[in-house]
């Protein structure tokens, strides 16, 4: 390679591309004008030197005349460059467009990193402009190969936007932002960054920081023999600077899986402490009480006690700067815990979305402020929030009490958070494993999947009145899918007593991870061998055998018919699901509702098989491949509601019907093991899913009602006529 070198005595504005005699086309080529202290300007050009040719160059000024012309012989040695010589007469804006070019540009142009000539004269270049370079500190070591390095930088350094390390091995644009703390009293500035430790090794390696207003030097060394590891510093060192343990976690989490979790494992062991604002009768008080931090922003709830109307709002806190959350603020009314043992004080409730935290982890611990009116501002940090997607999901549904959630909040600051962490969860879920117990029947007509969870109580009479049907024995596979895995080997213990009992072949698939009820009734299904799918809850129990074939034969493709339901009893033998039907609330959200609820199970307009809107998922059987075709249930909503009536509108859409089949009887302990789910039973999984349902159908089925008010009204004019 070459670099041509010509000072020119005035100022000249644009450098004129080298031209070669002889027609001779170089590439790549590069030009460089630098300004000389005492006037002028001094031309740089670089190029390949062509192998074995002889070259005559013209090089020009942009001022007419300015030109100079130069021979170089095929074989004639040309100087190496030299430092002193290129430095010399360069004023300091010179000095640094140079050094600019030979860090950023031209190592790529020409693929120099590696060039040991460049890389001597790249460091006599720096040892030029910074004979003592001040110390750049390897203070720890993080996950494949990463340090954190520390140096203290001048006041008015400004913006950095770009570190480099030169070494012997060669040159390197080190990974990420660089993290730079408030100016301390002294002037000076503390700035730290993840770099790759193989870009650092070597002996005497150089960390060059380039910004829009200088360059700096600094000199690498390492901080005793052995630096801890990044867990360990940020546990010891880093309590007190929440800001930058916040830009390392990110910096962690966005390098490698490695890096993700150690960001994990550093919130898990070295957690911030929580902080509340504590008031005393007339001051005010404050707490966070959850921040989960997702891709979709941080749901925030929290308090405040304002007895002497001092509180201006509410401010997260993130990398680029306080960001005030007030105006987004949904309140409500709270108790909170006063100073004696009984006593109860009123404060106010809020709920509000954040920014979100721009990493590959969730950030544990956000930070916010109590701004007051004086100005002055206290600091709220809440404890550490849940790790796993599942607990984070049960927090965001238990966040705000659901008679304070109305629309608009659930909507705009809620559902966003539990969607992000509903998807999240559904892809933790993992694989599945499968026990067969007994000998399968060869070629099933129907394979019934029943989803458990939890509660146990039905499955020796439900076993045992499916063991007592002849049809079912004969014909029908069983599928019990296990969605607390936990119970694992109390349920297969139990099946297997139960198949020695009563002789009944069975698998049960048991999930990796509580994944909820459509996830667990489409596993069920993927393993069914049947033409014909029931799916049947656990707390469904037959009044009498032959119910499995009298529904399946109702599947009549000329009749349309996609999907049926039996009706369902309640123990009193009272009726709990004679089809189902939508209506709307007050807000406009579409319920679903059960015909004829609460009826005696001889109530006539319940005794009559007819085409309705929907039938329950307690019991609904329908023919495999449509259930494959319309994707099975659908998985996104949460916990277990509303996706049975999905199914029955997905098979609508598909131009087939929802048949009710009232001869067919069957028990329903309804909803026995939803009330093991805290998670539905204190929270909002019914709104938010209420919600989607509205969403994703409200026009088909405001159809389907208009519809069906039409041909009531027609037959009532009927019977009036």
């Amino acid at each position: 390679m070459l670099l041509l070198a010509w000072d020119v005595a005035k100022a000249v504005d644009a450098v004129v591309p080298l031209s070669v005699a002889g027609g001779l086309s170089i590439a790549p080529t590069a030009s460089l004008r630098l300004t000389l202290a005492e006037g002028g300007t001094r031309l740089l050009w670089a190029l390949r030197r062509p192998a074995g040719m002889p070259l005559n160059i013209c090089l020009s000024a942009s001022a007419p005349g300015e030109r100079v012309d130069i021979a170089i012989g095929a074989q004639e040695a040309v100087a190496p460059a030299d430092a002193a010589s290129l430095l010399d007469g360069l004023d300091a804006a010179g000095r640094l467009a140079l050094l600019s070019a030979l860090l950023s540009l031209w190592p790529s142009l020409f693929r120099l990193r590696r060039s040991r000539a460049y890389l001597r004269l790249l460091r006599s270049l720096l040892q030029a402009m910074a004979p003592n370079p001040p110390a750049a500190v390897i203070l720890a070591r993080a996950a494949d190969d990463f340090v954190l390095v520390e140096t203290m930088l001048a006041a008015g350094f400004g913006r950095i936007d770009a570190a480099y390390a030169v070494s012997d091995r060669g040159l390197c644009k080190l990974e990420g932002v660089p993290h730079c703390a408030p100016l301390r009293r002294d002037g000076r500035q503390s700035v730290h960054w993840l770099a790759g430790d193989a870009a650092l090794s070597g002996p005497g390696a150089l960390i060059v920081l380039t910004g829009p207003d200088g360059m700096s030097v600094r000199a690498l060394t390492q901080a005793g023999t052995q630096p801890p590891t990044m867990v360990r510093w940020l546990r010891e060192k880093a309590q007190g600077a929440p800001g930058l343990r916040e830009h390392l976690l990110r910096e962690l989490s966005e390098r490698s899986e490695a890096g993700q979790a150690m960001a994990l494992e550093a919130q898990l062991r070295a957690p911030l402490q929580p902080r509340r604002v504590a008031g005393g009768g007339a001051t005010p008080s404050a707490e966070i009480a959850t921040a989960l931090a997702t891709a979709s922003g941080t749901l925030v709830t929290g308090w405040y006690r304002d007895p002497s109307d001092l509180v201006a709002g509410i401010e997260a806190v993130t990398c680029k700067g306080p960001q005030d959350l007030t105006p987004g603020l949904h309140r409500f009314p709270v108790d909170i815990e006063g100073p004696g043992e009984d006593i109860r004080l009123r404060a106010t409730g809020f709920a509000v979305r954040a920014p979100a935290f721009q990493g590959a982890v969730p950030l544990l611990q956000p930070r916010f402020r109590l701004r007051l009116k004086s100005g002055a501002f206290h600091d709220l940090v809440p404890g550490p929030q849940p790790v796993d997607p599942a607990e984070r999901r049960a927090a965001a549904l238990r966040a705000v009490p659901p008679q304070h959630v109305n629309e608009a909040v659930l909507a705009g600051t809620i559902a966003p958070v539990i969607e992000r962490l509903h998807a999240e969860a559904r892809g933790r879920i993992g694989e599945p494993s499968v026990v067969t117990i007994g000998r399968p029947l060869a070629r099933p007509r129907v394979s019934v999947v029943v989803p458990l969870y939890r509660v146990l109580d039905f499955l020796r009479f439900q076993i045992a009145t499916f063991a007592a049907d002849a049809w079912f024995r004969d014909h029908a596979e069983l599928i019990y899918v296990l969605d607390s895995p936990d119970q694992a080997w109390d349920v297969e213990h139990l099946l297997t007593g139960l198949h020695l009992v009563y002789a009944l072949p069975m698998r049960l698939v048991v999930m990796a991870r509580n994944a909820g009820f459509a996830r667990a009734c489409n596993t069920g299904a993927a393993e069914a061998r049947g033409p014909v799918l029931a799916m049947v809850n656990s707390d469904v129990v037959p009044t009498a055998p032959g119910w499995l074939p009298a529904l399946a034969k109702r599947l009549d493709g000329r009749r349309g018919i996609g999907a049926v339901g039996p009706k369902l009893l309640f123990e009193d033998d009272s009726l709990q699901h004679a089809g189902m039907f939508f209506s709307q609330d007050h807000r406009g959200r579409w319920l679903n509702q059960h015909f004829h609820k609460g009826m005696p199970r001889d109530y006539a307009p319940a005794c009559k098989e007819r085409i309705v809107p929907a039938v329950t998922g307690a019991c609904l059987v329908l023919p495999r491949p449509l259930f494959d075709d319309v994707g099975g249930f659908t998985e996104d909503y949460v916990i277990g509601d509303y996706e049975d009536s999905d199914l029955c509108l997905k098979i609508t859409a598909r131009g087939r019907r929802i048949l009710y089949a009232p001869s067919v009887e069957l028990y329903h302990l309804e909803r026995k093991s939803m009330k093991e789910s805290a998670d539905y039973m204190r929270g909002i999984a019914w709104q938010y899913n209420c919600a989607l349902h509205t969403a994703r159908w409200g026009d088909l089925i405001t159809d389907i009602m208009e519809s069906r008010g039409s041909r009531r009204r027609r037959r009532e004019r009927s019977l009036c006529a």
